[in-house]
């Protein structure tokens, strides 16, 4: 696993992991405290709407097959949400075929990592998205003065 230095910029952005398997959540939550992120953590998606009560996450990366409820039915009661519709998902899953693909942007979620992830491949959907994310951000303030 590469390492790459933790970007500055992020160091107050907030990263919500959804994911059902102990280990796979905890790989991805060093990947991303790798990165200098903040990293919340959730067993299945109504976990995570629990703490969506209590923060709102830049990025929220979410497994699609849970129990309880799973990543669908989570990214459709966050995107009926207006505090939360914007936040950015990205599916990760160990389904990854075409069809997968498609049911997910369909969806609506950011972005599809497939499991088996690996480090090089979380940094550069990261980057992306929190980049396109942040960027908008600093228009947004830039246009407010």
């Amino acid at each position: 696993m590469r390492r790459l230095p933790p970007i500055p910029l992020w160091k107050d952005v907030t990263v919500l992991v959804i994911e059902d398997h102990r280990d796979s959540r905890e790989l991805l939550r060093q990947m991303l405290h790798a990165l200098g992120l903040r990293v919340l953590a959730a067993r299945d998606g109504q976990e995570a709407l629990d703490h969506l009560g209590e923060t709102t996450p830049d990025l929220i990366l979410c497994d699609l097959v849970m129990p309880v409820m799973d990543g669908f039915a989570f990214l459709s009661a966050i995107r009926r949400s207006p505090r939360y519709q914007r936040i950015p998902v990205v599916a990760v899953t160990a389904l990854g075929q075409d069809h997968d693909l498609d049911a997910t942007w369909r969806a609506g979620f950011d972005g599809h990592l497939t499991k088996p992830i690996d480090y090089d491949t979380v940094v550069a959907t990261v980057e992306r998205i929190l980049g396109q994310r942040l960027g908008a951000k600093s228009t947004e303030e830039e246009d407010i003065d």
